[in-house]
């Protein structure tokens, strides 16, 4: 696998990246003496969640500082993109797609990897990024890589009914734990 800083040529091969995920159950999220935990609750109906990689490539100023790619035989099959908030210290992972045929193969492990190791990264004190209670697998993939949660918004995506709820996850720098990696 390559993992490399991505360049506006590769805009069309991450567009097309199939980050489609099957939608089966949520993670109910409850604060229990200043921490979260989750269980996993199936829902009565499988959904599919999309993303619209090729509107996030475009944004006009990008929300992000630099990004990665991951390419497995010759093909682009992940991207991250993260950004430094100075004021804080916080190392924003903004953007963290994988292709669906390239899941379970390390490719979000060495893109974070890609994103710790940045320049940009010796500056912060912390990582933090944002998915959703119906995203279990990436919950799950993020508790892995060494991420707790720690904050919900109800109404990040909009204050109705059947709206996303938005789960903040974070990990200290200088401690993460990122499986296949020596630490720094």
């Amino acid at each position: 696998m390559l993992i490399r800083p991505y360049n506006v040529a590769d805009r069309g091969s991450v567009a097309v990246l199939d980050v489609e995920t099957d939608v089966n159950s949520i993670a109910v999220l409850r604060l229990t003496d200043g921490r979260f935990t989750w269980i996993e609750s199936p829902l009565e109906v499988t959904r599919k969640k999309h993303h619209n990689l090729a509107e996030y490539l475009v944004e006009d100023p990008t929300s992000w500082d630099e990004a990665f790619v991951a390419i497995l035989d010759g093909l682009v099959v992940g991207v991250a993109a993260a950004s430094l908030a100075s004021w804080n210290r916080r190392l924003i992972l903004q953007h963290m797609y994988v292709n669906g045929t390239a899941r379970g193969r390390g490719v979000g492990t060495a893109l974070l990897h890609a994103v710790l190791s940045s320049e940009r990264a010796k500056d912060a004190q912390h990582v933090w990024l944002e998915t959703q209670t119906d995203n279990v697998p990436a919950i799950r993939a993020y508790e892995r890589m060494g991420f707790r949660v720690v904050g919900v918004d109800e109404t990040l995506y909009g204050d109705r009914e059947g709206a996303d709820t938005a789960v903040f996850m974070s990990q200290p720098l200088g401690r993460q734990h990122v499986p296949g990696h020596a630490q720094p």
